[in-house]
């Protein structure tokens, strides 16, 4: 057919849609890393995989990150033949090589990762607003805001000077004030590792932690406090487990506490993971957004990596990942076997198995204890600090089996 013979175009046909600015910043994101992968470095300035609108483009952000941390080699058809691994789906190889030619220069890739980042922040904010016409609790409310607005304003690089020593001090006594998802011991952020032998009990006083915090009662004192929401991730135990476990707990709770726990905590049990994957990542992110919890109770350490955390090289990636978990604004409960007896040694070392990084790790670290010595009948427990702690808390240093609850601390 000649160019005569061609039937003109129907003038009113409609065009094909394109993609908006912020889709097309997102693929000239990851378009960028995949034509140059010098540029990953100031990508990663910029962005997180949390940022970006479309969860696939993220996970291919983190998975990218990840091979160059790995010393893997980065183009299309390298990343394409990952996408299976990272869980993303409908996107192919020719999608890939259509992202990478598409970009107008790789030289700008930081700058379409400030246009995600900055898309990011609005989508945020909309999503604060919301939150703010809908609360139940506007003083709650109120401090939930003013937490995630300083949060954005860090991500958009308010913050980014070093503030005076005058300037830190001078704030509102409100400002200093705790935070306390446990009141006494623990704040929004807290990290705890506890260790323990196998069977000491260490899962159930966790749990205990976990479902009388969200049944407003404290879970160590039995006062009634502020109630809190609850995620459990637990990479061991089936469901059937915890429901056995905790049914006569959560019952006692419900009688106790200032409401009945059960629609407030969310149990997901994964016996098997790798939590630094992608997939993995996001599966846990999509659960605290679902869920907006206050305290986050993951692990046990060991099963949320299929391999050995020997040395600090193993330790960095999980860390880094519970990190990001916890950025999130929760309490963090992770659970940790305790080293092996050393030659010689009285007492079993309770310090986590595995790389010296995790020493460092949280803010309070404690190891369950059986006490040789018998007072009366009952056995007691010690809690043992294996660290110092990085704030004063009032952890009970002695716990036995109790009647109401499964642990209750001594009087003594």
């Amino acid at each position: 057919m000649t160019y005569d013979e061609m039937p003109p175009e129907d003038p009113y046909t409609e065009p094909a849609p394109q993609p908006d600015g912020r889709a097309l910043a997102e693929r000239y994101v990851i378009g960028a890393m995949l034509q140059n992968p010098a540029v990953i470095g100031d990508v990663q300035a910029e962005v997180t995989a949390a940022d970006f609108e479309d969860i696939r483009l993220g996970a291919i952000f983190a998975g990218v990150c990840q091979m160059v941390a790995e010393k893997q080699p980065v183009d299309f058809l390298t990343v394409w033949d990952q996408l299976a691994a990272w869980d993303v789906r409908g996107i192919d190889l020719g999608t890939l090589s259509s992202w990478a030619d598409q970009v107008p220069t790789a030289r700008n890739a930081a700058h379409y990762a400030r246009l995600v980042r900055e898309a990011s922040m609005r989508r945020a904010l909309a999503a604060i607003g919301s939150r703010l016409t809908t609360a139940e609790d506007p003083v709650r409310a109120m401090r939930d805001t003013l937490d995630a607005l300083g949060k954005l304003s860090q991500r958009g690089g308010a913050a980014a000077e070093a503030k005076s020593l005058g300037d830190l001090l001078n704030v509102p006594d409100a400002d200093l004030a705790y935070d306390w998802v446990i009141p006494g011991l623990l704040e929004r952020q807290d990290r705890l590792m506890l260790t323990g032998t196998e069977g000491s009990g260490k899962s159930v006083l966790l749990r205990q932690l976990a479902i009388l915090t969200a049944a407003g009662l404290h879970p160590t004192e039995f006062h009634q406090i502020e109630p809190q929401r609850v995620l459990v991730i637990d990479a061991e135990n089936s469901e059937r487990q915890w429901q056995r476990s905790v049914a006569g707990m959560t019952d006692q709770a419900a009688t106790r506490g200032r409401r009945d726990p059960r629609p407030y905590v969310h149990v997901r049990c994964a016996p098997a993971m790798d939590i630094t994957r992608p997939d993995e990542q996001g599966r846990i992110h999509r659960l605290i957004d679902a869920h907006k919890p206050d305290l986050l109770l993951i692990g046990p350490l060991y099963r949320l990596v299929p391999r050995a955390i020997q040395s600090d090289d193993d330790a960095a990636p999980v860390l880094s990942v519970l990190d990001g978990l916890r950025e999130r604004g929760v309490s963090m409960l992770i659970e940790a076997h305790a080293g092996h007896a050393s030659a010689g040694a009285q007492e079993r070392d309770l310090r986590p198995r595995g790389s010296s990084a995790l020493l460092g790790w949280p803010e309070f670290g404690l190891g369950l204890r059986r006490d040789k010595r018998i007072e009366g009948r009952v056995p007691t427990f010690s809690l043992v600090r294996w660290r110092g702690d990085r704030d004063r808390r009032e952890w009970p240093s002695r716990l036995l089996r109790g009647q109401a609850f499964p642990w209750e601390p001594t009087l003594g």
